[in-house]
Parts: structure tokens; sequence; C-alpha cells
């Protein structure tokens, strides 16, 4: 990130880096599978969730992934630094990936991911045209939301 008090993109090759990683895990995992990709689920937590929906919607598409569960993240729009608007726009034209689960549990309450400043803005333009997408916000436990993610997870399952 830009600072320890930002969301923003601090350094564009690190964040490619990160994708080069992330795309060869893919990849691999992709193969394990004889190549089922609809089989292959990404998630995360926090900066991993938006990580890893960042690389979601580099390679949804592509790949044909089966969807994504994340808590705590926001959706890595162009004016945050990632340059995804038009990866975004791509998957909603999608009959078939706009239609795969993406699943966020976001609170309301979190001091570092804030919830009216970021993570809703960042989801705004897409909640009416992404039939896959399921946002829903808790409440009590700030950016720690402990077993709710698990419960998140249990129910995706």
């Amino acid at each position: 990130y830009e600072r320890a008090d930002s969301n923003r993109v601090g350094d564009p090759s690190s964040l490619e880096q990160t994708r080069q990683r992330l795309e060869k895990i893919l990849r691999e995992e992709v193969a394990l599978l004889g190549g089922r990709s609809e089989l292959v689920f990404l998630g995360g937590l926090s900066q991993g969730c938006t990580a890893a929906l960042d690389i979601y919607l580099q390679l949804a598409s592509k790949l044909r992934l089966g969807g994504f569960v994340g808590s705590v993240g926001f959706l890595p729009r162009d004016a945050m630094g990632f340059g995804n608007d038009e990866r975004i726009e791509a998957l909603l034209q999608d009959e078939v990936q706009r239609e795969r689960p993406v699943w966020l549990q976001c609170a309301e309450d979190d001091q570092w991911v804030p919830w009216k400043e970021l993570t809703e803005p960042s989801f705004a333009d897409v909640m009416d045209r992404w039939p896959g997408l399921q946002l829903r916000t808790v409440r009590g436990r700030g950016h720690v939301i402990d077993q709710w993610e698990g419960d998140l997870l249990h129910e995706f399952m």
C-alpha cells in the first residue's frame, strides 16, 4: 500500500509482482485439476481479500474461474491505482462469469477498510449489474471479524 494509513496502491511494480506470483499459483492449481478451472475459487481476508479479488478480476474470464469469497476488502478500482475498471466491465459482459458467486463480507465499523468511505463506493456502480455479487455487511467487531469469516465460508461452501 501507499502508506500505512492508506488503501491506495503504493508501488505499481510490487503490485505487478504480486499479480505474477498469484497467476502462477492459479495456473498450477488449474493444471492440477486437469484444466477444470471452474473448480478453482479465490478468497482472502483484508489485504489478502483485495489482492485475491484483484487477481480474480484479472483472470476470471480468461481462466473461467469458479468464484470468489472474501472478507473486509474492497473492489480494487482504477481510482485506487489498480487499473481494473475495464476488467470489471469485461467480466460483467461475460454471461457465465458474471453469474458465478462473488461474495464479500464487510464490516460497517471497520477502522482500516472503511465501509462508507471506501468499500461501499467501490461497488456502487456494479451492484445492479453483477448477478453473482453478494455484498454483506456486519457490525460489532470492526476489522477483526473473527468467526464471522468462518461462518461466511461455511455458507459459501
